[in-house]
């Protein structure tokens, strides 16, 4: 998949996940997730636990 078509994929499930995370990413690999979370502090952890793990996290929420 070209770049591009990643970006254009990552903006629709963006849009799809207002609260959450919605990608992730390591080592040139994509995996779109639906991760919805119900408080920042939930959000946050989630994100610490993919980032530690070496993945590059894209969601939406707390930033």
């Amino acid at each position: 998949m070209s770049k591009n078509k990643a970006l254009n994929l990552l903006q629709l499930a963006k849009e799809q996940v207002p609260f959450g995370i919605y990608a992730i990413e390591k080592d040139k690999t994509l995996e779109l997730r639906n991760d919805k979370c119900k408080s920042i502090t939930q959000l946050k952890d989630l994100k610490r636990q993919f980032k530690k793990a070496g993945y590059r996290v894209y969601a939406n929420g707390a930033d």
